[in-house]
């Protein structure tokens, strides 16, 4: 009888071993033995074996999407799919931890360009896993499972243009992936190109001044140039193009008789962009592969992004007296001509990187084990042109210098340029290292250390147009991290003898920083999960962490560019030179943050899952970005703004800047749905329709900032973000509804934001700005044809086709600013807040 039991357990083994069910997990615990009829009275009892799911991670999913729910989104690549799952992934801050096959991904980002067909499945985890895998507090982890056999050749092609016209781009992607086992490689080219977008596409008003292709001369007060010209022309001449041989010589007086009353204009919008063209190119490549006991992963990737802008035609104008050597005229006459013809001025940026990584993975003497190194260089080029240097061609006038000819070709030195050039490295090394030290009750107690290094190096160098260095500048930076994680699971479901209390969970870190020209930074914090019933989790996460400024806050090289903005002073639209880069003046501080969740699935199996999520995070101390610059942020930092003698906006340095105090709490919210619509097929409905059902998903996100102050320092008002201070919304909210199969799917995303004022000043409520957001609503759809329509698998043109189509800002809105009285500001017209508008892109990919 025993005998034939055992026999008949085993092949059951399959059924009892669900792969839902299978395998403890920290925080659950290992499955105990249960009291049954059969070992009270002393038979034995059945034998059950669990097993780990392949690629399981050390946490359970709270979420799980499998290959039908993956192929339902239609997304070309993991990364497209974590963009798509973003609603759902939820608010940890950020991109997610990534976790390739239950193991920490370290430095190899390449398995986000895989295609999303290469996912067995993708699981969020539960909230514990950020420190599980020392993981940022608040960090959302992600578990990619990837096919144990997978291969695929791919080809995609996109364009995009925006419906109103005037701009358009492409991309080409190729790509190779192969899967066999725990062995992996791949290697994807991409390249992408976004044509300018020109101001004279747009209906945007033109600025004031003449603007000539030639240049001209003309009378001081606007009245006749000479009384002799007029005589020679036969007519009272006020303007007079440049004459050819005014341009290698000096010119006589009836060279100018020609051009008498002429005058080449030009439209200055036509060489202006409202945004510049894009180009980019990039290679990735990546191995992985067993060595031994251990996983080994390279990883190569090359970077090349290009912008291109013009900022309108360099025009000079000014006064060439009577008696120079330049002037046949008896009276000083006004000289306007553009720099160089038709050539604009020009903003330009070329960055390029070059980065290898090696990441190993395996158990050491009991420990998962992650190491990781990474090596980059890169290289940024910087341009930007200002206009013409009057004051210098004013001295060569004023010293009659007979080099100078005013209406001939100039030298580039005439033209005011900054440019930036540096170059760099860095060093990184990340070990990640998670054991089970000791069984409790309700599960292993789980240590998990971390630690980051690295090293940077920026050799940096400014000139001018002639190309004379300016501030050539030599930085390094090092920053060293550490964190130890203990997760103890307290109380099982169903394995105590305590009242049914649920799961009981608690994890603490401690861990600190070091890094170059600052004091060590030490980092705590733990946290509470608890889970009464199946249906229910609640967590509760505190954490103090001393910060400090990074390298690129603090030793980026600056960089200049043109930014177009609203100048609330003297309300218009400015278009400043906008500096970022490093900041060395930027100061260390603290940041405490408490985080509280609920998370309730009342339905079970993932149908709905309600979110509740309060944070609320205090900063003494450290630094932030530069904030929109609103009154309130031009009243506090007055040296960061240059204006010229007649008020108008020149330049604003953007770098980060030091906070005194900020505190910032709000309340997140989320409804997920998930439901398949395949239920039970009819008895001879085909097997293929059955396993591939229709998938929805609804979900809706609402973040309300409950307070959002900043004070820059002591003897300034504080800036209230949600007030007037900077226009921030108090209320966000974001929809999506999808629906698919493998082989069609669409998604409309809508994407709110509540009314909210710009104060005109620190306290001015009542002459305030009234800013409201736009709604932003998205649609995308595909088709894969050979996937719906089985008889085209055999279809060498249709097989592996994907076809897919997406509309941003559908309904073309924009952002509003009214001012007090409700009336219109200039500069907030629809061309002028988002010229871009509404952007439709089509792709078609081909897997071979």
């Amino acid at each position: 009888m025993r005998a034939l039991r055992a026999l008949l357990t085993l092949p059951l083994l399959g059924v009892l071993c669900h792969p839902r069910d299978a395998g403890a997990r920290i925080g659950a615990g290992a499955e105990l033995p249960v009291e049954t009829p059969a070992t009270r009275s002393g038979e034995p009892p059945d034998v059950v074996v669990t097993a780990r799911r392949r690629g399981e991670a050390k946490v359970g999913a709270e979420t799980e999407f499998d290959e039908n729910q993956i192929g339902a989104r239609g997304a070309d690549s993991i990364e497209d799919l974590l963009t798509r799952l973003a609603p759902v992934i939820g608010n940890g801050g950020g991109d997610p931890v990534i976790l390739i096959n239950g193991h920490p991904a370290g430095f190899d980002r390449s398995v986000l360009a895989y295609p999303a067909e290469a996912l067995s499945r993708l699981e969020v985890l539960k909230p514990q896993a950020s420190a599980v895998y020392a993981a940022p507090a608040g960090k959302r982890v992600v578990n990619l499972v990837l096919k144990p056999k997978f291969s695929s050749l791919t080809i995609d092609t996109g364009v995009n243009w925006a419906t109103a016209g005037g701009q358009y781009g492409g991309t080409v992607a190729v790509g190779r992936v192969a899967i066999a086992g725990d062995t992996r490689w791949n290697v994807q080219a991409r390249f992408g190109h976004d044509s300018a977008l020109f101001k004279n596409a747009r209906r945007i008003s033109r600025p004031a001044g003449s603007f000539d292709g030639d240049g001209y001369v003309a009378g001081v007060d606007g009245g006749e140039i000479d009384p002799r010209l007029s005589d020679a022309a036969g007519k009272i001449v006020t303007v007079a193009a440049i004459p050819p041989q005014a341009r290698s010589g000096t010119p006589a007086i009836g060279d100018f008789v020609g051009t008498a009353g002429r005058m080449t204009p030009l439209d200055p919008n036509a060489f202006d962009t409202l945004q510049p063209s894009r180009r980019t190119i990039a290679l990735d490549a990546g191995v992985t592969r067993p060595v031994g006991d251990f996983s080994v992963t390279l990883g190569i990737s090359a970077n090349s992004s290009k912008m291109e802008g013009l900022r309108g035609l360099p025009m000079a104008a000014f006064v060439i007296p009577a008696g120079s050597r330049w002037s046949p005229f008896a009276d000083d006459v006004l000289l306007t001509r553009p720099f160089d013809g038709a050539r604009a001025l020009r903003t330009f940026n070329d960055a390029k990187s070059l980065s290898g990584s090696l990441t190993v993975t395996g158990a050491v003497s009991g420990w998962q084990a992650t190491v990781a190194l990474s090596y980059l260089r890169n290289w940024m080029d910087n341009l930007l042109e200002g206009g013409v240097d009057l004051a210098k061609i004013g001295q060569l006038i004023d010293a009659r210098d007979p080099r100078f000819n005013p209406y001939g070709p100039w030298d580039k030195s005439l033209l005011l340029a900054t440019r930036s050039r540096s170059s760099g490295d860095t060093l990184s090394a990340r070990l990640n290292l998670q054991k089970n030290i000791v069984d409790l009750p309700a599960g292993p107690l789980s240590w998990s250390l971390a630690a980051d290094a690295s090293q940077a190096r920026t050799h940096a160098r400014q000139s001018d147009n002639s190309g004379s260095a300016i501030a050539p500048t030599d930085v390094s930076f090092r920053q060293v991290n550490g964190q130890m994680s203990l997760n103890a699971p307290l109380l099982r479901r169903g394995g105590s003898t305590l009242p049914p209390l649920g799961d009981l969970s608690v994890n603490m870190w401690l861990g600190g920083q070091m890094m170059t020209r600052t004091s060590s930074q030490a980092r705590l914090g733990g946290g509470v999960n608890w889970s009464p019933i199946q249906a229910a989790q609640f967590g509760a996460v505190y954490e103090y962490a001393g910060t400090a400024p990074s390298f690129d806050q603090l030793d980026a090289p600056l960089t200049r560019t043109i930014m177009r903005v609203f100048d609330y002073a003297r309300q218009e639209v400015a278009e400043p030179i906008w500096v970022t880069g490093g900041n060395p003046a930027l100061q260390r501080g603290s940041r405490r943050t408490l985080t509280l969740s609920a998370m309730v699935q009342p339905l079970g199996q993932q149908l709905l899952m309600l979110n509740v999520n309060y944070r609320q995070t205090v900063a003494k101390g450290g630094n932030a970005g530069f904030p929109e610059l609103s009154p309130a942020i031009e009243a506090a930092f007055p040296e960061r703004v240059t204006r010229d003698a007649a008020g108008r906006l020149i330049a604003v340095d953007a770098r980060a800047i030091n906070i005194a105090h900020d505190t910032d709490s709000s309340l997140f919210s989320s409804i997920v749905v998930r439901f398949s619509g395949g239920g039970h097929p009819p008895a001879g409905q085909a097997a293929a329709a059955a396993a591939n059902p229709l998938q929805f998903t609804v979900s809706l996100n609402h973040n309300w900032h409950l307070k959002s102050e900043m004070l820059i320092r002591p003897g300034i008002p504080v800036i209230d973000r949600l007030g007037g201070g900077t226009g921030a919304s108090r209320h966000e909210v974001n929809v999506q509804f999808s629906a698919g199969l493998r082989g069609a799917g669409a998604d409309f995303g809508v994407a709110w934001s509540s009314p909210t004022r710009i104060n005109q000043g620190v306290d001015d409520t009542n002459g305030a700005y009234r800013v409201t957001p736009p709604i932003v609503v998205s649609v995308s759809a595909f088709i894969d044809p050979d996937a719906l329509f089985p008889g085209l698998k055999d279809n060498a043109l249709a097989k592996g086709v994907k076809a897919s189509l997406s509309v941003s800002n559908l309904l073309n809105s924009y952002r509003r600013v009214r001012s007090a009285d409700g009336g219109p500001l200039p500069g907030f017209s629809r061309d002028e807040v988002d010229p871009l508008g509404r952007v439709m892109q089509v792709t078609v990919r081909k897997r071979f």
